[in-house]
């Protein structure tokens, strides 16, 4: 079971553009409350699931902004749900909240790819900051574009960008292979490119290649 609970926008975010998710996994009530304050604060929708598996499968259908991961239950290990949230949602930044002194786990979390670990029980500045930070790593790098690229259309090219097919990226965001052409159609039109080529340099020009591995 998940409760929705939408933030509105953040601040700062341009008149059209659409609204900051926040996804936070499997937490107990106390943080869960300080957490969608927190985001809330920041201008974000806030959404809570009881269920890692819900989590897992909306992030194969809905666009996510960040995806905070406080999971406790020992039927649920939080590193696990962060490898399958990088193999679903790469693009898709991850912050862990870790035992405090858990050295170990947070080692394992930045090694699996977390954008950052966090102390339970967790300061309000901290996280301030934390999920802050977090969020300015998911903005688009083309937000000056007039029609912005959707969650699923940056997975899309990040997809395509490292050489998948459509078949093969297809297969890997759980869509069919005439939904993908769609989303590779419209990331054409909207970076106003005609060939892989120009795909490439225009994404280099918006800066998203900077740090590509």
């Amino acid at each position: 079971m998940r409760n929705i609970a939408d933030g509105g926008r953040r601040q700062g975010a341009s008149k059209g553009h659409s609204v900051t998710q926040v996804f936070y996994a499997d937490g107990e009530q106390k943080s869960m409350e300080l957490v969608q304050a927190v985001v809330h604060y920041l201008g974000a929708a806030f959404t809570h699931f009881d269920d890692v598996q819900d989590c897992l499968a909306l992030l194969r259908t809905r666009d996510c902004h960040l995806l905070i991961s406080n999971t406790q239950r020992p039927a649920v290990d939080g590193v696990r749900l962060l490898l399958d949230t990088r193999r679903i949602a790469p693009s898709v930044p991850v912050v862990m909240m870790v035992e405090h002194g858990d050295i170990q786990t947070a080692v394992r979390a930045m090694k699996g790819g977390a954008a950052d670990c966090v102390e339970r029980p967790p300061e309000k500045n901290d996280l301030i900051s934390v999920i802050g930070s977090a969020l300015r790593q998911s903005e688009p790098t083309w937000t000056s574009l007039k029609k912005p690229l959707t969650g699923t259309e940056e997975q899309v090219v990040r997809l395509v960008l490292k050489g998948h097919t459509t078949a093969e990226a297809a297969h890997k965001l759980h869509r069919s292979k005439r939904t993908v052409e769609v989303h590779r159609s419209h990331i054409m039109h909207k970076l106003q490119v005609d060939g892989m080529v120009n795909l490439v340099r225009k994404c280099a020009q918006l800066g998203f290649l900077k740090d590509w591995p």
